[in-house]
């Protein structure tokens, strides 16, 4: 036809994805790729030999389905997987069957909604004390500065801890090594420092007269499937419980903070109107989700959306895509403070196997950005400052930024 514009070659079809790709940690995660996997590859090989789910109702059922898709961080320890793992370094989230619901039950009388919201004055404090240190200097790194110290010190509040503690922890999630284990080809028996840190704690807690109300004594006192779970047990629950309740907490929190610094319209519309606060948490989850994906192995022959899975597989769970999927949430690459539904991401899992710290991080972001709010009146940008990019699945990149203090009283 006459006047028609010529037809160009068409795009070639998307067939793979690699979530390892290193560059993301400097140009972010490609969501405009993730929406071509959702429509034209849901399930499509990775470079590494897995398999990437990117739609929602497939992230959802098979997070779900416990029994055929195993958690297994093996990969992130350095070695093959959970079945290079002795049982006692198994973390919760890749124990199975009545031994995870039983020890499960463990953390849930530590991070359960009732218990942790007893600490919210601890939390509120401390980022009082944080603001303060913020406000009395002049270009400030929002990341080192609260978003970073704040699940540390919670957590060793929550653990019965000196405040100093918390600094290993951060030191720890830094340099990768919270995500090791003894079996660790680089580490090795007797020199893993966040566990040996953990047993001479536990050593000196049974060598107490009187038990301490916390944690140690919870995990020290538990019979599980008939028994007491053994010091090894004990070391790598309490290993894990900094890996979920510190390393991820923190990428939420740069999070929060950052979209605030960048976004001084929305930044303001939370000052105005601080109930927004609750679904401007959720709806960070979704959209700058701190976890981009999160690993499985198959245990059985399955499929999903038709791709023949066979046992040993591994299976990468899209949550980055998921929580971005048009079919679950309209507008999904807006972000938006009025859905219906804010808790409808995956950020936190589902199932049996949902994240245990999740009352606890939600109380963190909550409690941070409230602060936030009462005592900073503007954020802005440093001139010509790189920013990293968001979200940025666990990077620790700073976040420079200046304050003006409010005139209101602080505390």
């Amino acid at each position: 036809m006459v006047g028609s514009p010529p037809v160009g070659p068409a795009p070639e079809p998307v067939t793979s994805y690699d979530p390892n790709d290193p560059s993301q940690l400097t140009d972010g995660v490609p969501f405009e790729h993730l929406d071509r996997l959702r429509r034209e590859a849901p399930v499509c090989p990775t470079p590494s030999g897995s398999w990437y789910v990117a739609r929602y109702d497939d992230v959802e059922a098979s997070l779900r389905n416990v029994g055929t898709f195993r958690a297994d961080l093996g990969r992130l320890s350095g070695v093959d997987g959970v079945e290079a793992v002795p049982s006692d370094q198994l973390f919760l989230s890749e124990i199975s069957g009545p031994r995870h619901a039983q020890i499960r039950r463990l953390f849930n009388a530590t991070f359960g909604p009732q218990r942790t919201s007893r600490i919210e004055p601890f939390i509120r404090s401390t980022c009082h004390d944080l603001l303060d240190q913020l406000l009395s200097g002049d270009e400030v790194d929002l990341h080192a500065g609260y978003a970073m110290p704040i699940p540390g010190l919670v957590m060793a509040h929550v653990m019965g801890l000196p405040d100093e503690t918390a600094a290993k922890f951060m030191a720890w999630s830094v340099d990768g090594m919270i995500m090791k284990r003894p079996c660790s080809p680089d580490v090795g028996a007797g020199r893993h420092p966040l566990q040996n840190f953990f047993a001479e704690e536990l050593a000196a807690r049974r060598d107490r007269p009187e038990p301490s109300a916390d944690v140690f004594t919870t995990l020290m006192d538990a019979v599980v499937e008939g028994g007491p779970l053994s010091d090894q047990e004990i070391v790598t629950e309490l290993h894990f419980m900094i890996q979920a309740g510190v390393h991820t907490t923190r990428g939420l929190l740069a999070h929060l903070v950052q979209r605030l610094l960048l976004d001084p319209d929305l930044f303001q519309q939370l000052r105005s109107d601080p109930g927004l606060v609750p679904a401007y948490l959720e709806e960070s989850l979704r959209f700058d989700a701190p976890v981009q994906r999160t690993s499985r192995r198959c245990t059985a022959e399955t499929d999903i959306e038709g791709v023949a899975l066979r046992p040993g597989d591994w299976v990468e769970m899209g949550i980055a895509s998921a929580n971005r999927d048009d079919a679950a949430f309209d507008d999904p690459e807006t972000f938006r403070l009025d859905r219906p539904q804010p808790r409808g991401h995956l950020t936190f899992g589902a199932g049996p196997h949902v994240c245990p710290g999740a009352s606890l991080a939600r109380l963190e972001g909550l409690t941070a950005i409230e602060v936030l709010m009462e005592r900073v009146s503007r954020m802005e940008r440093v001139a010509g400052a790189t920013y990293p990019p968001l979200p940025g699945n666990l990077g620790h990149l700073p976040i420079p930024g200046r304050l003006v203090a409010t005139t209101r009283p602080s505390r």
